[in-house]
């Protein structure tokens, strides 16, 4: 257990009342994430406030207190409880915590309070509970809850708390593993455009402890992703959260993360929404008018002049709701359609059931089909204007051109207005579209036709031509003419399409019948025009003359219903064509006679006698054609045909009228008579014979025409079929006979019944009126015939008393079924017949089953008598012999007999009679199959045992009979009785077997088996209630009574019962009168179906305290019959007031000083009664606790001896870090406060980590500060020795610097002197200025919570515990503990200087510094203006940290990581601001140098014809000649012990802050470095002197013509580990040797060193001398490169500068400015091509979003791949045949290992080759030397030149210039002219390549030798000749 919460040691602080309910707190991620990682001590120490419990239940102060008058408001509890609620968390399984619980009496006088709690395996009270305790006014009544984890979960109970006027709950919760997910408390996205998204990313981390489910939610318009999902320990989640606001104006919102263990968490998000500068460059787009079909464009323009990518969107509404309207108006026409589409469904599933499974299908349908117009973007779309793009995006300044195409349809003006819905404006830009359409341009070559005289029905035909005008194709169409002569005329085409500039001719045709004059307009339409086109014609039309070809027309005779054709001609003869109608006068005008095919072919004419009847005379004659054109002088046939329904003559005439002419302009006459021929039959009679009944038979009548006409016949229907005897049809009953022919009709008869029929049909002829023809049909009807087997039946013998079957089968051998019944012949038969009667199918057989039951034994016999419908009867004889036995029984019983369920342990019984019906004596013999005759016997003597009724198995049979034998006499009848007994509820089953010996017979025989069956069950009570629940609400002026409620049970077995009912106490049984029954009262019989009324009472004054308590028993019920027991709840509540306060405790934790705090506790009435409570103090615990004094920090002795060191910042050159001397004292800050201490005995408050044994006495003695640990505390807080503190472990890239802060340890005088302030009363506080609570007392009605506010004044630097006392009128007394107290602010970083020492300039370095809180407070630290770039691209000189804000708990620490991307060659410097809280920011330095990886060839650069490489060099020029002019004394000097880098010389002098009180520090320092640069200069001229004097000498000696080179060697420096050997290239010995100046650098210059000078390998080496430091005199170069003049200077070298330079004067006027050979140039102007290309970088980066800019790794890439001049190897001549070798010497001269890779595979075919083509991993200063080999054996006379390139990796690629000249041998080697210059050779030159010398290379370079010093630092040394 811990012991800081045992006796009364440690006593929690008791927070201040809470005065107001209790808000509903929004949790912020940090809160959340302190609220979890706090202790249960730190937990309690933090709550703010106490809370009043809520009164559960009142109690009746009258009847439990003396003191009847409270102070305490009636709705409080009488004492307060702190904490409200007793919270545990962070604990481990299986280890012991306590939770303090105080009570403090809020009344004036003392009240009793008692605590219980159920018994849980988990908590335990301490203190004294269970009993009432008195507690004085004021004062506290402590306790202590004890909680053994078991697990790592959540765990829940609670505290009974009772006074003497309620009862209040204290509930008491153990908080198990918990996620927690580091979000931030807000998130503010500053100024936004409108509508545009903007996307914050968070790497959000589960802090906590165990695996959660989240769900993150928030609203519009901001958005998060993802918004669920599980996240494990320890695993980090990317959250997007996106702000799309739709309207200008603040707005925000809240993330909410929802836990799965209920908790959440609320983010603030907050963002702006404005307009940006987005508009169009015109408000309306006029579009030259266009023809139709064609189209015009126009353009509008969108200016975006903001910073974001805007999307835009072309609409046709003006704002978002107008589009929501029309997608509602389309959604509620689809519902209208699912609706109707539905309905029609619905009815058809009525008929068809499947049709109802497509209704869901149907509305998925239309589900899917809203879904897609609510998806619609609604974009503008028009027939007429296109705007193409529809939608896009538009970079930040930048703008889109859109395009307008307008293609008109109509000839009119169209004017459209479209909105452009664009990011980053509120509204829609309106855009106006206007554009006129123009139809076609046809025209008529002439508008009007004169066409003269005319013949009427003449055709005449004329031309029109139509002209199109216009551009565009135009389509024409003729209007229908609306008169009679204009539907005369035809125009072909009467439409078509006319191309532009094109014409069509019409063809008009005229013809008419109306004479006259006329004139017609005809028009012409045209799409598109705003008019039809017109065309007149007008003329005269005059009229024929005609003839027949014959006299008349004569048809003679013809026959009724057959027609008959004839023909004629009718000729125009006059010049004109001839429009006619013929038409016969006296022909009917009725429908069309009926013709003999139509009678034969359908049945639908009423009569075959008359013809066609109707109301009109039928028309007879037909014409073709009956009308028409003839032409002129033509002639048209016209044939007239005859189809006669009238008997008798005909005159008519066929009358010709003429279409314009007149009516009967002439006629023909025509003549006929109709006939009707005589028909006869040749059968009349037709026998059919014998037919079976119902079957159809078929026969031919004979039919013959003896006339010299065709008939028509049809056999009659036969009428009143169903009651004929027969039925006959034809198939065929209508047809036609030729004259002289004979016709077969088929007749089908069918007879339905027996005998003979003579039966007669009638034949009619078409158009006869003559009585039909009879024809006779014959027949006989036959039955059907059935032969029955057998003929007898003999079953033989068969047993009695049983059905014996035997089958008789029935033939049908007819082809008509049979219907048939059998019966009996004898009365009271044994015999039956099934089935008795049936049908037999047709040529089938059906079996009938006889079967024969005798009831003796004997012989039996009978008939059967079976009848055939329709055919005879047939006789069967059957007989049989009985056998067998005769016993019967009267009642149910062979061969199964089942029991009703019976109670098990009871036997159950069934009498019965049995009969002996034979003629013979029968003894009997009963047994039970599978028992012996001994189990059997013994069974008889058990039935009534009740002690074997836990038997598993019986041992003997359950069923038995007695008597088990018997004899029975003929006739003879006895009882018998069956009885079963199970003593276990089971299913039984038994087989009972009974033997005979009949008569006299000896042996036994089996005569019956009987399977006997019973279920026995327990016995079944309905009982009205199975549980009665008694609810009492005492209120203090009630007086407790009995309570009763009824009970009723009921019997619904089958048997009665005897009930015993059982109940304890407080609760007693009564009968239906209330009266209690008596002890010795009697079981309750209960028969079947009975029910029987009782009462439960209830004492609720059986506990005496004034406490809500429960009652629960059991009422058993017994059964007499049965040991079976039923049990019913019996549960009595009584309650009192009481309170539920939450929580117990509030800790208000450390606040600011001067601050105060409010927090609350729930106080919930838990019972059904108002709770009258008030609040009071009961302890008064204050004491003071100083801030430790803040003394004024003093750097450590080394650092201040440093101080005079640390005035400029320092360049690392070597790959190990050199420890940078620590800031001066304005750098120094005053130490933080550390936090309080841990609590003594007189009440400090401990801090929440936890600290070792021992650490405190009771008098708070304090520890010397060099023996406490880091973790141990004390009151003062005292800080500890920096020197103690361990140094922190930092990343190659971090510098070790040394504490921010060095405080001197105090004495421990000082330490004891202020310790006498720690742990005395402040008795100048009263606890009313401490603490307050809000209500001091009050009603709370049932179920209502209030909060209790409680308030803690944060005095300066004290501790507080007071105990606030709930008192509840009528119930208990709760306490709240209060605690709290006030500190300040403090914080620790571990370094404020960063020093990242030599690194990539393109490569992102990181570094981490430690941010400690080292007060009692969290608090929020951010990095002031940080970087938007992310931490894996970061831009340059801009550091990213990670992560940028945070909350850190007291005593946590934070490691933030920094990411710097240097972006710049040389030194580099920046810093950032972290503020803690409300405190001043801190800040921090970044410095560091960045480089590359380079490499550098003993070859010349080409630089002249490249004028990006002149301008470069130039400029360097410039640079060094304005150094060379500037003041000296301007130049600050470094200490000589810093050391000068190589690698960035050329970058711009960094400015560093001096601290004040310096200036004699830096005075000494100067003047020392001026003497030391004079020393070095005067060396340098020396030295400078003796090279170029050997130099000279050197060129005077002769060397062989075939030496290709001369090495040179070096004489290794001190430290030869440290400087690898570089070989100078090959150089000719006459010509002196131009080594390169030294390097500039703009830093001060620094201790120089030794570096051995080159020379020839011939030569001894020299001695090393000074050379003058990088730094140079301000003297500027006057040439970068030197090439060797024509004649080599004999004359001494002239007396060089006293200042050295890196480009010394030289007098040769004859140099070469296209060459480059001093690596010092070559250097800066690597770097300023670097630095051109960062800066290119950055503007491009930098022009994009925020949220895209960044380096990311392929941009750092691009920043070293720069394009550099060409390295030139000329190999000079070389004879064809020979070959050439130079080396080449590669040197590293950056500071980290390179790898490069030669691309040789270009040399092919060229005759240079290389011995290597990759080197790795080459080492700083390191050179390799490859061989160059020229081979001109096999290429041809002439010039020779490839560019070879060697990539380095991660870096540039630079390229060799291979040049040789292959010549003849009589021509000796020269060198080409200078690559890149256009000028040719001089005389000179030419004069100098063609003498008797030795060939020399025209371009050479002499290597300058780069060696590192001593202590790790690139030293440079070179020679200057003149």
């Amino acid at each position: 257990m811990a012991s800081g919460f045992q006796g009364t040691e440690v006593k929690p602080h008791v927070p201040k009342l809470a005065r107001e309910a209790e808000k509903p707190v929004m949790l912020t991620p940090s809160a959340f994430q302190k609220q979890m990682s706090l202790t249960t001590k730190q937990r309690l120490a933090s709550i703010p406030q106490i809370n009043l419990p809520q009164i559960v239940q009142h109690r009746d102060m009258s009847e439990t207190s003396n003191h009847k008058v409270s102070a305490v408001d009636p709705d409080q509890t009488l004492f307060h409880v702190f904490p409200s609620e007793v919270v545990f968390q962070n604990y481990v399984p299986h280890e012991v915590c306590e939770m303090p619980l105080v009570l403090r009496n809020r009344d004036m006088v003392p009240r009793l309070v008692k605590v219980t709690m159920e018994s849980s395996p988990y908590f335990q009270l301490v203190g004294p509970s269970g009993a009432y305790r008195k507690v004085p006014p004021g004062m506290c009544s402590h306790l202590r809850v004890v909680f053994t984890p078991g697990e790592n979960k959540d765990y829940f109970h609670c505290l009974v708390c009772t006074t003497e006027r309620e009862e209040f709950i204290v509930p008491i919760r153990a908080i198990g593993a918990r996620a927690v997910l580091d979000f931030p408390d807000q998130l503010d996205f500053s100024v936004c455009p409108v509508k545009y998204s903007t996307e914050k990313t968070l790497m959000v981390r589960n802090l906590g402890n165990r695996e959660t489910r989240y769900q993150i939610s928030t609203q519009s318009p901001f958005s998060v992703t993802p918004t669920m999902g599980t996240l494990g320990i320890g695993d980090i989640l990317q959250v997007t959260v996106e702000f799309h606001p739709l309207q200008t104006g603040d707005h925000s919102g809240s993330l909410v993360v929802h836990y799965d263990t209920g908790e959440d968490t609320h983010t603030s998000l907050h963002g702006s929404a404005v307009n940006v500068h987005i508009r169009l460059d015109r408000n309306s787009v006029t579009v030259e008018k266009t023809y139709i079909t064609l189209s015009n464009h126009s353009t509008v323009t969108i200016l975006n002049h903001s910073n974001v990518t805007a999307r835009f969107q072309w609409k046709a509404f003006a704002t978002q709701e107008e589009e929501d309207q029309l997608k509602q108006r389309f959604c509620h026409r689809l519902c209208q359609e699912e609706n109707a589409q539905a309905d029609n469904f619905l009815e058809w599933s009525r008929a068809d059931t499947t049709r109802g499974e497509r209704l869901s299908l149907l509305s998925h349908i239309y589900q899917n089909e809203r879904a897609k117009v609510q998806g619609d973007p609604m974009l503008f779309f028009d027939d007429i204007f296109t705007i193409k793009p529809v939608e896009g995006e538009i970079w930040p300044n930048f703008s889109a051109e859109i395009s307008v195409t307008f293609r008109p349809r109509e000839a009119r003006v169209y004017e459209r207005a479209v909105y452009c819905d664009i990011s980053g404006h509120e509204t829609r830009l309106p855009l106006r579209l206007i554009g006129e359409g123009l139809g076609p341009r046809l025209r008529f070559l002439f508008e009007e036709l004169d066409i003269g005289k005319v013949s009427v029905i003449s055709l005449h035909r004329y031309k029109a031509v139509l002209v199109n005008k216009g551009p565009i194709e135009g389509l024409f169409s003729l209007l229908p003419p609306t008169t009679a002569v204009g539907s005369c005329f035809t125009f072909l085409p009467q439409q078509g399409i006319i191309l532009p500039d094109g014409l069509q001719a019409i063809n008009i045709s005229f013809r008419t019948t109306i004479p006259g004059e006329f004139k017609e307009e005809f028009q012409f339409s045209v799409p598109q025009a705003p008019k039809p086109l017109t065309f007149t014609i007008r003329g005269y039309v005059i009229g024929p003359t005609f003839h027949f070809n014959v006299r008349a027309l004569h048809f003679g005779d013809v026959s009724f219903g057959f027609p008959r054709t004839l023909s004629c001609r009718l000729t125009n003869t006059s010049l004109m064509p001839m429009a006619f109608t013929l038409h016969i006068p006296g022909d009917g005008s009725g429908e069309p006679s009926l013709t003999s095919s139509d009678q034969t072919s359908r049945n639908t004419h009423p009569s075959w006698r008359k013809g066609a009847q109707g109301l009109t005379k039928p028309m007879e004659f037909t014409i073709t054609p009956c009308r028409g054109t003839i032409c002129s002088q033509a002639f048209q046939d016209i044939q007239v045909t005859l189809c006669s329904n009238t008997v008798g003559p005909y005159q008519m005439e066929l009358v010709v009228d003429v279409v314009g002419v007149g009516k009967k302009v002439s006629a023909l006459p025509i003549t006929a008579r109709c006939v009707v021929p005589a028909l006869r039959a040749l059968n009349p009679i037709m026998t059919f014979g014998r037919c079976y009944l119902n079957i159809p038979y078929q026969k031919m009548l004979r039919l013959v025409n003896d006339s010299d006409f065709p008939g028509c016949y049809r056999v009659l229907p036969q009428e009143h079929k169903e009651e004929d005897a027969v039925w006959y049809f034809a198939p065929q009953p209508r047809g036609t006979i030729k004259a002289h022919s004979l016709v077969e009709i088929p007749f089908i008869l069918k007879t339905k019944l027996l005998g003979e029929h003579d039966t007669i049909a009638d034949v009619v002829v078409f158009g006869s009126e003559d009585s039909p023809l009879k024809i006779h049909l014959e027949s006989i009807g036959q039955g059907p015939v059935v032969y029955v087997y057998p003929t007898e039946i003999n079953l033989g013998t068969i047993p009695v008393v049983e059905d014996i079957s035997e089958t008789l089968h029935l033939s049908n051998q007819s082809i008509i079924p049979a219907v048939f019944w059998a019966e009996m012949a004898g009365t009271s038969s044994h015999w039956r017949i099934e089935p008795s009667k049936g049908v037999i199918p047709p040529e089938s057989e059906v079996s009938l089953t006889v079967t024969a039951n005798l009831d003796d034994t004997g012989k039996f016999e009978d008939k059967v008598k079976l009848f055939i419908e329709n055919s005879e009867v047939n006789i069967i004889p059957v007989q049989a012999v009985g056998i067998g036995t005769t016993i019967v029984t009267d009642k149910p019983f062979s061969p199964e007999l089942n029991f009703k369920p019976h109670f098990s342990l009871t036997p159950c019984c069934y009498q019965f009679k049995i009969t002996n019906k034979g003629r013979h004596t029968h003894q009997l013999f009963w047994t039970t199959e599978g028992f012996s005759i001994v189990q059997q016997r013994r069974a008889s003597g058990t039935t009534k045992d009740k002690s074997t009724s836990q038997v598993p198995k019986p041992a003997s049979p359950v069923f038995k009979l007695q008597p088990p034998q018997m004899e029975l006499v003929p006739g003879q009848t006895k009882d018998m009785v069956l009885e079963g007994f199970s003593s276990t509820p089971q299913k039984v089953k038994e087989r009972l077997l009974c033997h005979a010996m009949v008569g006299r017979e000896k042996r036994k025989k089996q005569i019956m088996q009987v399977d006997v069956s019973c279920e026995f069950v327990f016995p079944l009570v309905q009982i009205s209630s199975r549980e009665i629940v008694f609810r009492v609400e005492k209120r203090p002026s009630d007086v407790l009574t009995l309570l009763y409620k009824p009970l009723s049970l009921k019997n619904n077995c089958c048997l009665p019962l005897s009930i015993v009912l059982d109940l304890k106490k407080p609760f007693l049984i009564c009968d239906v009168d209330q009266h209690p029954l008596p002890k010795d009262a009697q079981p309750i019989k209960l028969d079947k179906g009975e029910e029987i009324h009782l009462h439960i009472q209830f004492n609720p004054a059986y506990e005496k305290d004034l406490y809500s308590w429960v009652a629960e028993k059991t009422l058993n019920m017994e059964f007499m019959e049965h040991p079976h027991e039923e049990q019913i709840t019996i549960r009595g509540e009584v309650h009192f007031p009481n309170l539920h306060i939450l929580p117990k405790a509030l800790d208000f934790g450390y606040l600011i000083n001067g601050t105060e705090q409010v927090d609350c506790v729930a106080m919930t009435n838990c019972s059904p009664i108002p709770v009258h409570y008030h609040w009071s103090f009961q302890v008064n615990t204050i004491r003071f606790n100083p801030s430790p004094p803040k003394f004024k920090p003093k750097p450590p002795k080394k650092e201040r001896d440093s101080l005079k060191y640390s005035l400029l910042s320092r360049r690392q050159f070597s790959a190990e870090s050199v420890e940078e001397p620590t800031k001066g004292l304005e750098a120094v800050q005053d130490p933080a406060p550390e936090p309080a201490g841990s609590e003594d005995s007189l009440g400090a408050v401990q801090d929440p980590a936890p600290e070792p044994a021992g650490s405190e006495d009771s008098l708070g003695a304090v520890q010397d500060p060099a023996q406490q640990s880091a973790s141990s505390e004390d009151v003062l807080g005292a800080v500890q020795d920096p020197a103690q503190q361990p140094a922190g472990s930092e990343e190659s890239l971090v510098a070790k610097v040394l504490p921010c802060t060095a405080v001197e340890p105090l004495s421990l005088e000082t330490m004891k002197g202020l310790r006498q302030f720690t742990g005395v009363e402040n008795l100048a506080l009263r606890m009313e200025e401490v603490f307050d609570v809000q209500p001091v007392s009050g009603v709370l009605q049932p179920g209502k919570s209030q909060h209790v506010l409680f308030t803690f004044f944060g005095h300066p630097n004290i501790v507080a515990r007071v105990t606030a006392l709930c008192h509840v009128e009528g119930g208990p007394t709760y306490e709240v503990e209060l605690s709290g107290g006030t500190s300040d602010l403090s914080y620790h970083l571990d370094t404020y200087d960063i020093d990242f020492g030599l690194q990539l300039f393109n490569e992102v370095i990181q570094a981490e510094v430690t941010l400690q809180n080292t007060g009692v407070f969290g608090f929020t630290y951010k990095v002031l203006d940080p970087s938007t770039a992310r931490a894996d691209s970061p831009l340059p000189g801009e550091p990213v940290v990670v992560p940028s804000t945070d909350y850190i708990e007291p005593g946590k620490k934070q490691v933030l990581k920094v990411y710097y991307l240097p972006g710049v060659v040389g030194v580099f410097c920046s810093t950032l601001q972290i503020q803690v809280g409300h405190l001043e920011p801190a800040e921090i330095s970044l410095k560091g140098e960045g480089t590359f990886l380079r490499i550098s060839l003993d070859l010349p650069w080409l630089v002249k014809g490249h004028a990006k490489f002149e301008k470069i060099l130039k400029e360097i020029k410039e640079n060094l000649q304005e150094q060379r002019q500037s003041d000296e004394a301007d130049v600050l000097s470094e200490p000589a012990s810093v050391e000068l880098s190589m690698d960035d010389p050329g970058i711009e002098e960094q400015q560093h802050p001096l601290a004040p009180g310096n200036e004699e520090i830096l005075k000494e320092t100067i003047e020392k470095e001026e003497e030391e640069t004079q020393i070095d200069e005067a060396v340098a001229i020396e030295e400078a002197s003796e090279e170029s004097s050997e130099e000279s000498s050197e060129e005077s000696s002769e060397e062989s013509s075939t030496e290709s080179s001369t090495e040179l060697s070096t004489e290794p420096s001190e430290e030869p580990s440290e400087e690898p050997s570089e070989e100078p290239s090959k150089e000719p010995p006459e010509e002196p040797s131009k080594e390169p100046p030294e390097e500039p650098s703009k830093e001060p210059p620094e201790e120089t060193s030794k570096v051995p000078s080159q020379k020839p390998s011939k030569e001894p080496p020299e001695e090393t001398s000074k050379v003058p430091s990088e730094k140079p005199s301000k003297e500027p170069p006057e040439e970068t490169s030197k090439v060797p003049s024509e004649k080599p200077s004999k004359e001494p070298p002239e007396e060089t500068s006293t200042v050295p330079s890196v480009a010394a004067s030289d007098t040769d006027s004859d140099t070469d400015d296209s060459m480059v050979w001093d690596t010092w140039v070559q250097r800066e102007m690597e770097q300023m091509l670097i630095k051109q290309r960062v800066l290119k970088q950055q503007r491009i980066v930098t022009s994009r979003p925020p949220e895209l800019r960044g380096f990311d790794k392929n941009i750092r890439q691009k920043l070293v791949q720069i394009e550099l001049p060409n390295y030139i190897l000329d190999m000079g001549s070389v004879t064809r045949g020979a070959t050439e070798t130079h080396t080449v010497d590669i040197t590293n001269t950056g500071p980290f290992p390179v790898s490069f890779q030669i691309e040789t595979r270009v040399l092919q075919d060229t005759g240079f080759s290389l011995d290597l083509d990759q080197v790795q991993c080459l080492p700083y200063c390191n050179t390799e030397r490859i061989e160059v080999l020229f081979d001109s054996t096999n290429l041809p006379v002439g010039e020779v030149d490839v560019l070879l390139p060697i990539k380095v990796t991660g870096s540039y690629t630079v390229r060799i210039h291979l040049f040789a000249t292959v010549t003849e041998d009589s021509i000796q080697k020269e060198g080409p002219p200078a690559l890149g210059t256009s000028s040719p050779l001089t005389r000179s030159e030419r004069r100098k390549r063609c003498g008797g010398q030795r060939p020399k290379s025209a371009f050479k370079r002499i290597f300058q030798a780069e060696r590192p010093a001593k202590d790790g630092e690139m030293k440079s040394a070179s020679k200057e000749p003149n």
